[in-house]
């Protein structure tokens, strides 16, 4: 996978993940694959390589214990929002029109004029109060992902997402995840990383200007991509992020980090150690959490397969506790 940038790579190691657990078929893979590789024999060839056995059924993405109803929804009692205690299948659990929040749809510029198709959700509180930059999966703006951007909103805090493929239409246009996975797989990281920037101007003049940074998988890895970087963020929480080649760039970071992580995800967090060695080195606070029991993608109520409402929970009231703490 030599001629793959960091991005198609790791979109095509979900994607085995994802066969090997019995979630797709052999076709529906090399279809992915080859989306991505942008043919069918470079797939071959690169599928060749890959351990398509099945996996141990104690490795795989169904949630381990997950709670009832019943107990998870009993879990915590909070003021703000939080994951629904089962899969919602359409994504909403904080509608648009609820009293605590304002929805909008700003438009947010990339350096090249593009529309990156802004998603943002404000409390309704008065003053301004600290942002946070939600960064969606590897599917683009879903709704679940707006409803974590009105989640954020509702526990006092404004939130902004862009659609990293939105100069292709974005997931409203790309509705085939394996398509929607080929066109953000041709982003270099310096592409995301600008638009992430313009998102932070943006946000910046939204809020009190102290910021902070949310994202899951995908969006999870492009969080350390702005940790790395060493972006103008006082908080970033990435969940289950792939490690980023030049994570050694991490040392150099002034943001506060908690890292989320999922027992069972073991490609992910095998990487722990060493994104934790960086932390020290930059002096910052942070903390590492692995979530027993629970695989990847364990946080998205949408994903029937991988949604552990119990744990889901706990790694959401820690996120935004670490927010309320580090954003003030």
């Amino acid at each position: 996978m030599e001629h793959l940038n960091e991005t198609q790579r790791y979109f095509i190691e979900e994607h085995v993940e994802d066969f090997r657990d019995g979630f797709i078929s052999r076709r529906e893979l090399i279809r992915r694959v080859s989306l991505i590789a942008g043919s069918s024999a470079v797939a071959s060839t690169i599928l060749a390589a890959c351990d398509l056995s099945p996996r141990p059924a104690g490795s795989s993405g169904a949630p381990t214990g997950a709670a009832s109803p019943t107990a998870s929804a009993a879990l915590v009692a909070q003021p703000y929002a939080t994951p629904p205690p089962a899969p919602v299948p359409d994504g909403i659990t904080v509608k648009e029109n609820d009293p605590r929040i304002t929805v909008s749809k700003p438009e947010v510029k990339g350096a090249d004029g593009a529309n990156l198709m802004a998603y943002m959700a404000k409390p309704n509180v008065s003053g301004k109060v600290p942002g946070v930059v939600v960064i969606h999966e590897n599917r683009g703006q879903t709704e679940h992902i707006r409803d974590v951007v009105r989640r954020v909103a509702t526990a006092g805090l404004v939130a902004v997402n862009i659609d990293l493929a939105a100069r292709a239409g974005g997931a409203d246009k790309l509705t085939d995840s394996a398509a929607y996975n080929a066109e953000l797989g041709k982003r270099s990281i310096a592409d995301k990383l600008s638009d992430h920037n313009a998102m932070i101007t943006y946000l910046r003049g939204q809020s009190t200007g102290v910021l902070g940074v949310v994202g899951f998988c995908f969006g999870g890895g492009e969080v350390w991509n702005l940790v790395a970087a060493a972006a103008d963020l006082k908080a970033a929480v990435p969940f289950y992020g792939p490690q980023p080649a030049n994570f050694a760039d991490i040392a150099k970071t002034k943001s506060a980090v908690s890292a989320v992580y999922a027992e069972l995800d073991t490609r992910i967090t095998g990487t722990g150690p060493q994104m934790e060695e960086q932390l020290k080195k930059a002096g910052v606070p942070y903390q590492i959490t692995v979530y027993p029991g629970v695989n990847h993608a364990f946080h998205n109520d949408t994903n029937a397969d991988r949604y552990n409402a119990a744990q889901a929970q706990k790694a959401w009231v820690a996120t935004i506790e670490w927010f309320r703490k580090y954003l003030a």
